[in-house]
């Protein structure tokens, strides 16, 4: 192939596209990042998590989301426009749920070889997150795995 003028690339990409895409790189750096850190224990590995929590911290804070319910809404807004998940949620103020009906992490995570060893640690490192993630906004955060399906609690 030779191009002899500059071209300028324009987006063209469905949403689909660049969810799928977006995610499978996510999913991929993700993998091999805790890959490398596992070999210098828990230690890095709970260094790493903080420092890719912060700006996700400060992402909803931002948003000026503090219940439980804003702070699913904005998760499942920012989860299926970003990745492709299909989310419902439902609650209130002092408690509110999230279900993962699909998550396109996880199915990102799935082509890129995760086996059951894997599959199970992620789901570890996922209650973790959510548990940790909850205490920057003064909130408890559980996970519940149900087959293919999550379903996140955060509440008061």
């Amino acid at each position: 192939m030779t191009v002899l003028q500059k071209t300028q690339v324009k987006p063209t990409w469905k949403p689909e596209q660049m969810q799928e895409m977006y995610s499978h790189m996510m999913a991929s750096q993700m993998m091999a990042a805790h890959a490398v850190l596992q070999k210098f224990g828990p230690e890095a590995t709970q260094e790493f998590q903080t420092a890719t929590r912060k700006p996700m911290v400060e992402y909803y804070k931002k948003l000026n989301v503090k219940t439980p319910i804003e702070i699913v809404k904005a998760k499942a807004e920012l989860e299926s426009n970003i990745f492709g998940s299909h989310i419902e949620f439902w609650g209130d103020d002092k408690e509110a749920h999230l279900t993962y009906l699909t998550c396109g992490m996880w199915n990102a995570m799935k082509k890129c070889g995760m086996d059951k060893a894997q599959e199970e640690k992620a789901g570890e490192g996922f209650q973790m997150c959510v548990s940790n993630f909850a205490k920057e906004f003064g909130l408890q955060g559980e996970v519940k795995f149900e087959g293919e399906k999550a379903t996140v609690t955060f509440r008061k």
